[in-house]
């Protein structure tokens, strides 16, 4: 069994600066991604609010960071984490290949999409898709719908809007809840329908999406789409954490102003905590002030085991 000071999870904006701000400060630690590192970064076409680095495509973003964590002398492990547990002041980390023991561990990984539409499950991949920069070129002179709310819809909606021939943008609240900037400049492109208070009820189809059936203002209507992106799933994917006590709220993790949660040595960053704002920049702050934490308390554990 392997043994390190500190296990980093996840390898989306968050998990990348705290790699880079542990290995600056020579701290001991593995880094472990399931997937392709970059988060959700790799689905979202343009990034306009990072600072020092406008007009980027989110993937190019990615690889930006995750240079900076590699020239540094980073290195990502591909291991899925499945459960974490704790015993005095040591915590177990099973993946799907071996154990890990660490003193403080960080989770970074961000949210996954859980289909709660009818349908939608059954035609992910045959016209449900949650990557527009992935699946949007073959929507030339298509229609597409995008539903959901928050800063991501819209991003992913002017990627969409400038492909298809038709976008409709569903939200299921009668307020939408996002910036209400980008809003106003995607419901002013032409090829743009918004439908606020409309909450899909089913998608349809046969071998591919061909409809969506959906309700505004207590009427059901059928709206013909060749694919639909749908947001509104999106969970925290922390089941590995099961077996702790973890404080959370509405499904999120509840930190200090450190980013450590109730459990001692057990940090979080990125969507998963519980916040007001959640983008690329708010994910790379967690990061740093969850890697500045653990230094902190890795130097209080020395202290006290004196």
């Amino acid at each position: 069994m392997r043994e390190t000071d500190v296990v980093i999870v996840g390898a989306g904006p968050a998990g990348i600066t705290a790699a880079l701000y542990l290995k600056r400060a020579n701290a001991s630690f593995l880094w472990l991604e399931k997937s392709a590192p970059g988060g959700k970064l790799l689905n979202i076409s343009e990034v306009d609010n990072y600072p020092g680095l406008p007009h980027q495509d989110g993937f190019s973003l990615a690889t930006n960071l995750l240079k900076s964590a590699y020239d540094a002398g980073a290195k990502i492990e591909t291991l899925g984490v499945e459960q974490i547990q704790k015993e005095g002041d040591t915590y177990t980390i099973s993946t799907n290949k071996e154990d890990i023991r660490c003193k403080a561990v960080l989770v970074a990984t961000g949210l996954a999409n859980i289909p709660t539409i009818p349908g939608e499950k059954e035609f992910f991949g045959k016209g449900v898709s949650y990557c527009a920069t992935c699946d949007g070129p073959l929507l030339k002179n298509k229609v597409a719908v995008i539903y959901g709310n928050g800063d991501r819809v819209l991003e992913e909606g002017f990627y969409l809007a400038n492909i298809v021939k038709r976008l409709y943008l569903l939200c299921p609240n009668e307020t939408y809840q996002g910036d209400e900037t980008l809003l106003k400049k995607l419901k002013e492109k032409d090829n743009v329908t918004y439908l606020p208070s409309s909450k899909i009820l089913s998608i349809q189809g046969d071998f591919r999406v061909t409809s969506i059936r959906y309700s505004s203002k207590e009427e059901e209507h059928v709206l013909e789409t060749n694919m639909v992106f749908p947001f509104v799933g999106e969970k925290s994917a922390i089941q590995f954490l099961s077996t702790l006590p973890v404080l959370m709220e509405k499904g999120f993790i509840v930190v200090d102003d450190k980013n450590m949660s109730n459990i001692p040595g057990l940090f979080a960053a990125g969507d998963i905590v519980k916040k007001r704002l959640r983008q690329v920049v708010t994910a790379a702050s967690d990061g740093a002030i969850a890697s500045t934490g653990i230094l902190s308390y890795l130097h209080s554990l020395k202290r006290n085991a004196k």
